[in-house]
């Protein structure tokens, strides 16, 4: 059951457990790794790639799966740079959908087409991944948001924007909110990164460091063939829907994407700087959802100073679903759909009665008092 800070019990949530007590399962081992299942297969790919055959399979197959995967969406320019947008649904308020580190728009096989159903619904690909093109720019969670705003007006999707951001895309659009205060009517936070949490746990800060050391040797990797052959990031793909299954495997194992990907770690501190300096949502709808499954300690409470950061907020964990499976299984995105149908909801509702909560800048501060779960 899910409960919001007023007290009011939120229809539709029913099957999530309560973060007071919630029997989250935490992680055993604090390393970052890919999977166990995935070793032997990752043994058997060295042999490949060392003699030469590796980087010949993945020039062939990447070239073959940009013949055969076509992009769902269209193309638009932003700050010189080519971006893969896909826009479903109609009705307002417009959502927003934001991939964490190294996502793309295929994340949201399941998401979106549920969301379209009530209202319409954004989707893309951030420069340099998945089909948006190249990008050499620093990166930023500005850059990043100014970049967002550009293709949405480009593709008349006004706002009020109702902003949903999985993993390191909760960073980008809690920047997007605080520089466009006024075009930003409500927020879902998916399993979402605070921007302290490798500073205040030790365990999550092992398990980032140790990711972000693989990534860095992962461009060259992916040249040898050594990624698409061992499908190390396979797992990242696997529960979506039969394409976007494909079109995932298939950038998780491409040079530009997973280069993209390194770089966009190697600006992690500048990201969560960005985010530290922005200010509270004061009364904006906001929906934390949080993973239960393979849980680094000190991340609920970390997720629950997240909820704090609206007066109108709702915090709920999923039950076996990790920070992957909350948005790649069926079964758990059906609940995130949810939570998004409630803060766009509460949205209509607030334009009815017009009492929208306006958010212009220097008009509030971060929410200290915390949303109450019972």
């Amino acid at each position: 059951m899910a409960v919001d800070n007023s007290g009011e019990i939120v229809p539709g949530l029913l099957t999530v457990v309560d973060v007071s007590g919630a029997p989250y399962e935490y992680r055993k081992k604090h390393q970052f790794s890919p999977g166990e299942r995935w070793k032997y297969r990752s043994l058997a790919a060295i042999i490949p790639c060392l003699t030469g055959f590796g980087a010949m399979y993945q020039a062939v197959a990447t070239a073959r799966d940009r013949y055969s995967l076509q992009p769902p969406g269209r193309f638009l320019e932003a700050d010189g740079c080519r971006l893969h947008v896909h826009t479903t649904g109609c009705f307002g308020p417009s959502v927003v959908l934001e991939a964490g580190l190294g996502g793309m728009s295929s994340a949201w096989g399941w998401i979106q087409p549920e969301v379209a159903k009530f209202c319409r619904v954004v989707s893309y690909d951030r420069g340099g991944l998945g089909w948006s093109g190249p990008d050499s720019a620093q990166k930023s969670a500005v850059l990043a948001a100014r970049r967002l705003r550009s293709i949405l007006l480009q593709s008349s999707v006004a706002p009020p924007y109702v902003l949903v951001g999985h993993s390191m895309g909760g960073l980008l659009i809690r920047v997007f909110a605080d520089l466009y205060p006024n075009e930003v009517a409500g927020m879902v936070l998916l399993d979402a990164v605070h921007p302290d949490q490798h500073l205040r746990s030790a365990a999550i800060s092992t398990h980032m460091r140790s990711g972000f050391r693989f990534l860095e040797a992962v461009p060259m990797l992916t040249r040898l063939g050594y990624i698409r052959l061992a499908g190390i990031f396979n797992v990242w793909s696997e529960g979506l829907p039969a394409r976007q299954v494909a079109e995932a495997m298939s950038f998780l194992a491409t040079h530009q994407h997973l280069k993209t990907t390194r770089d966009e770690s190697l600006a992690w501190e500048t990201i969560c700087a960005e985010v530290r300096s922005t200010r509270g949502l004061a009364g904006t709808p906001l929906a934390v959802v949080t993973a239960a499954k393979g849980v680094l300690p000190g991340h609920p409470e970390l997720q629950s100073e997240l909820a704090n950061l609206s007066s109108d907020s709702i915090h709920f964990a999923v039950k076996g679903a990790d920070h992957v499976t909350l948005v790649t299984r069926q079964k758990y995105a059906l609940q995130v759909v949810e939570a998004i149908r409630h803060v766009v909801e509460k949205v209509k509702a607030r334009t009815l009665s017009g009492n929208a909560v306006p958010r212009a800048a220097g008009l509030y501060s971060r929410n200290d008092q915390g949303a109450e779960h019972v």
